[in-house]
């Protein structure tokens, strides 16, 4: 690498890391205002919410990868164009794009990082989050509590796997349930059921308008049945801490997921959806300085920083509203998972080779 990146890259990190330790200090505070009385209420002691914010750190770092990306490019940039040394660049026989090359890098680097990042880190952390709730600070959990489940997931003793595609946790009724038992890959036996009910003094399991099938070598055993009780080792108290949250499953975990539930016959749409929406949102950081690049040389230099900051701020914006739409058409099936989270990306890195192409070399 020449001198010469290497000194843009130093000035950039500068302006990369002050302004993500600026939004962290941000978050901080914000986050704090609001969850003050819940501590106060919870009785936390001051060690508990230094160590509730430590568990949170990771997650804020990796939400101000991009903006700080972003708008350590429009300073950058902004500030080399203000003084004509980017013009004294371009006069010495340097084009755009080979400036434009070290940052490029740089974001290509940066949304790899990212991905490890939230996988390795901030994935566990965020468990450690939701484990610190439950236990620390009941008054709010139990306000917060979840009452719907779905796609709920339970691997049990004796090769079995219990399912239910929605389940209601406070009238105990849930519908769509299946009791599969898979040996070397194959299912040898499964129970398939309209509804299902938690017999809360029997500590058991009705199952309605069930399905019974046995599969031994070719042959194929079939039951049915109006009602089925079944004891397992799993209750709804289970299932509050349990059940499977794509938001905490790491990458492979959340691969793994998909393919055994593909197995069951589960719908997996959400869970493919937020798989692809992991890798997309985490290629951000790239995008925004492809399109941040051309975007702050086309501003005038008298105009100050205040227009480019407001059109990045917009630009990104405009990015995670298109890319949030994405992940809910995914999730309700409208489009395929892939190209309904990935396709804001595609839009985003044709305008900005668009706009790299216009702006004056």
């Amino acid at each position: 690498m020449k001198k010469l990146d290497q000194y843009m890259l130093k000035q950039y990190l500068r302006s990369f890391l002050f302004i993500m330790l600026t939004f962290i200090c941000i978050f901080l505070l914000v986050d704090l205002v609001q969850k003050i009385a819940q501590f106060l209420d919870n009785k936390l002691t001051f060690a508990e919410v230094i160590h509730y914010y430590w568990l949170m750190t990771p997650w804020m770092l990796h939400w101000c990868f991009p903006v700080s990306a972003l708008l350590a490019v429009v300073f950058f940039f902004g500030q080399t164009n203000k003084f004509n040394e980017l013009t004294a660049l371009k006069v010495g026989g340097l084009s755009l794009y080979r400036l434009a090359l070290p940052f490029l890098i740089f974001g290509i680097f940066l949304s790899v990082v990212s991905f490890f990042f939230e996988d390795i880190i901030v994935v566990p952390a965020q468990q450690e989050v939701t484990e610190f709730m439950q236990n620390n600070m009941k008054l709010t959990a139990k306000s917060n509590e979840q009452k719907i489940y779905r796609q709920v997931y339970f691997q049990l003793p004796d090769h079995q796997i219990f399912t239910i595609r929605r389940y209601n946790i406070t009238n105990g009724r849930g519908r769509i349930a299946g009791l599969h038992r898979v040996i070397d890959g194959k299912i040898t036996e499964r129970i398939d059921a309209q509804q299902v009910f938690w017999l809360d003094e029997q500590e058991q399991w009705m199952l309605l308008k069930v399905q019974h099938r046995v599969f031994e070598s070719d042959k194929e055993k079939f039951t049915k049945l109006d009602t089925l009780i079944l004891n397992l080792s799993v209750s709804p108290r289970e299932l509050r801490q349990k059940s499977a949250s794509p938001e905490n499953m790491t990458f492979s975990q959340l691969s793994g997921f998909i393919d055994r539930s593909k197995q069951l016959g589960m719908e997996t749409m959400r869970w493919e959806t937020n798989l692809y929406f992991r890798t997309a949102m985490n290629f951000a950081s790239f995008i925004v300085i492809l399109i941040g690049i051309p975007l702050v040389t086309f501003q005038r230099k008298s105009g100050g920083y205040g227009g480019g900051v407001a059109a990045s701020l917009m630009l990104l914006f405009s990015f995670y509203v298109l890319l949030t739409f994405g992940k809910v058409i995914g999730i309700a099936g409208v489009a395929p998972p892939f190209w309904a989270v990935w396709t804001p990306n595609i839009i985003f890195m044709f305008i900005g080779v668009t706009m790299m192409a216009l702006v004056k070399k």
